[in-house]
């Protein structure tokens, strides 16, 4: 992103920019003021004074982070969470965290996940897993069985939000070996036919 190319935030833009920054943390859930600053495009100073504002209200509270050399993780208190698929939910907590650590472990990253979440290694792992072959992460100490598991670093950071596995509709055509994707075409409910 080019310096300077965050807006300012004026008394009469502010509504409109708290909802979009708003609406940016109920779908992430762990965030600091760089996320908020880089997704809503406005300054550090701005995002601060929003989330700040939004910790005073009882809407967000600290999760980790303030002391020392550390940044602020904020999280949305209980009563402000909107229900979500669960496995979103833990997408991006998982991706939230990968982003904040140097390598890490699938059991590293269910341990950084909210403890209602009750995630555990199986889903921590298919997830690492599946970012492994989209190209997202490298391993960086391979696993050895019944001693350790395999270390991972993220190579491909794309943003704050966590990319997701997705069943697309596809034409396949035999004369060529190859499959045609269909735009606009939703996956049939119950899986393939």
């Amino acid at each position: 992103m080019l310096m300077g190319t965050h807006q300012t935030t004026t008394a009469k833009r502010r509504p409109a920019v708290e909802a979009r920054a708003w609406e940016f943390a109920t779908r992430t859930e762990v965030f600091g003021y760089a996320e908020i600053s880089a997704e809503i495009m406005i300054s550090m100073e701005a995002a601060t004074d929003l989330v700040r504002g939004w910790e005073a209200e009882g809407r967000v509270r600290v999760r980790r982070g303030g002391g020392g050399a550390s940044r602020k993780m904020f999280e949305l208190t209980p009563e402000y969470r909107e229900p979500k698929d669960r496995a979103g939910q833990i997408g991006q907590q998982i991706w939230t965290a990968m982003r904040g650590l140097r390598t890490f472990t699938p059991v590293d990253l269910a341990s950084h996940c909210r403890a209602d979440l009750k995630v555990d290694l199986r889903e921590a792992s298919s997830f690492c897993q599946s970012l492994l072959k989209a190209g997202y992460l490298r391993v960086s100490k391979t696993a050895v069985p019944g001693q350790r598991e395999a270390t991972y670093q993220l190579v491909r950071n794309t943003g704050p939000r966590a990319p997701r596995e997705r069943r697309i509709t596809v034409v396949w055509d035999p004369n060529e070996g190859d499959f045609a994707y269909i735009p606009g075409m939703a996956p049939r409910k119950g899986g393939a036919r």
